[in-house]
């Protein structure tokens, strides 16, 4: 009977931050671009660097009332190294819905790849149009637009999965990542998101879903910068195809080791 209160517990948890969330990106862009376009002197350079500092404390924000309600707890590794960041690819793995959030809550100045899909939803539209770097323009442009980010010194968060992982299924990394690295000649910090499953915000979760025993747990790794300089002077799409290679072994390091039968049998012998 407790089991099944805690589950109902945090399914409403869990719909009031979505609708939370929502509903402040919209109040967002309505009500405070306008003003900070202003406070920018209508200058674009200007008004980015404001709007970028809010997004920070305003996901931060976010995050804190997730966790104040139960509905995540995130324990960060190398927090501080984050803060710091300048003209950086940050990278990581995709297992759920709140993966981005949680980025932009520890990286202060991070711009992003984004679906352009996205540009459709009436919540986040006006953010993604100011801000972010849709992915349903020409690719060449978004390299510009990225280099030229990151140029100014925020950081190109992005996902080389290109989406949320499949469960189950082993992770397929795209090579964007490694071009957008290569093409800016910035280097690679990868990010791990370990933790528990994140049931009920994966890819193709049901919105009444979540984890059967616990709030979702999100367990980050910050580690060691990949440098980019070993890769000068090799051909584009040769680099960008073991640089990728390199991504994803890096980050399916950290993943639990599964024993294996012969290490079964043994101890069940």
């Amino acid at each position: 009977m407790i089991q099944r209160i805690c589950y109902v517990w945090h399914i409403i948890v869990k719909l009031f931050s979505f609708a939370f969330f929502g509903t402040c990106s919209l109040g967002l862009a309505l009500l405070l671009f306008p003003i900070m376009h202003v406070m920018a002197g209508f200058d674009e350079k200007k008004f980015k660097v404001f709007a970028r500092r809010f997004n920070h404390f305003y996901f931060k924000l976010f995050v804190r009332v997730m966790e104040t309600i139960h509905c995540i707890r995130v324990k960060v590794d190398n927090k501080d190294t984050l803060k710091e960041l300048h003209s950086k690819v940050v990278i990581a793995n995709h297992p759920s819905i709140l993966d981005v959030v949680i980025l932009f809550s520890l990286v202060p100045n991070a711009d992003c790849i984004v679906k352009g899909d996205l540009v459709k939803n009436k919540f986040m539209s006006l953010i993604i149009k100011n801000l972010y770097i849709p992915n349903n323009i020409p690719f060449d442009e978004q390299l510009e637009l990225a280099k030229k980010s990151m140029d100014e010194g925020n950081n190109l968060i992005i996902f080389p999965e290109g989406t949320r992982s499949k469960p189950g299924e082993p992770w397929e990394f795209k090579k964007g990542a490694a071009r957008f690295a290569l093409y800016s000649k910035n280097d690679i910090v990868p990010v791990f998101f370990g933790g528990n499953e994140k049931i009920g915000i994966r890819k193709h979760d049901k919105m009444l879903q979540y984890h059967p025993t616990e709030r979702f747990f999100y367990d980050l790794k910050v580690l060691p910068p990949i440098s980019i300089k070993e890769y000068e002077g090799i051909p584009i799409t040769k680099s960008a195809t073991i640089l990728t290679k390199k991504m994803k072994e890096i980050l399916e390091a950290e993943l639990p080791q599964k024993p294996n039968s012969a290490e079964n049998t043994a101890n069940h012998l």
